[in-house]
């Protein structure tokens, strides 16, 4: 399983508008699930924007990409913008093969 950390940024009289998960390791189908749900589980109340850095991600599947599509799905219920960060050449290469990027810029996704 990744492991992650959760900072938070907020703008003045807004509390958390921005949250920051920092996944890191291996991202595969074994732990995509587990994965999906620590992301939906930072989908706070009144969260403007979900930033996902994968800067530490050391591998990123097909598989492992579930995770970021249920976030994204859960985001967009909650009105919640996501965004990936630092994601290097090889997961930018697997997330634009299998249609993320296509996706997150895809409102109705």
């Amino acid at each position: 399983m990744p492991r992650f950390r959760l900072r938070r940024r907020s703008e003045p009289r807004q509390e958390h508008a921005h949250t920051c998960v920092r996944l890191r390791g291996e991202i595969s189908g074994e732990n995509a699930a587990s994965t999906g749900r620590l992301l939906i589980n930072a989908l706070t109340p009144g969260l403007e924007v979900l930033e996902v850095d994968l800067g530490r991600v050391t591998y990123l599947s097909p598989d492992g990409c579930m995770a970021l599509f249920s976030a994204l799905v859960a985001a967009r219920e909650r009105d919640t913008r996501l965004i990936v960060t630092h994601a290097d050449k090889r997961a930018t290469a697997t997330l634009d093969r299998i249609g993320f990027f296509r996706a997150l810029a895809d409102p109705e996704g």
